[in-house]
């Protein structure tokens, strides 16, 4: 894990020099392609995985459980935050 790491980090400072480069700024089309190409092998990996297509329907009810509890969390959060600080006619004015 260090090692991708300290090659993200090692990216990042090798673009930090070189971002004032045009020819640099032609990299993000091809950064595209590469990432699309990515996906596509990763879901090919786990379409020829036996093992994860038996039990998709059963990875898509926890998927779909957490999403939707992730966002009845959010709202509720979201709704207390408003009734306590943006709600206009409430006892305190700041």
């Amino acid at each position: 894990m260090f090692i991708f790491l300290f090659l993200m980090a090692s990216g990042a400072v090798v673009g930090y020099r070189f971002r004032c480069v045009s020819k640099i700024h032609k990299v993000t089309s091809l950064i595209q392609v590469v990432i699309c190409f990515l996906l596509f092998i990763l879901g090919f990996s786990i379409g020829t995985n036996r093992l994860i297509m038996d039990n998709l329907k059963y990875f898509c009810e926890q998927a779909a459980l957490i999403a939707g509890l992730s966002i009845l969390g959010s709202s509720v959060a979201a709704l207390l935050v408003y009734q306590l600080f943006f709600k206009k006619g409430g006892d305190y004015e700041g």
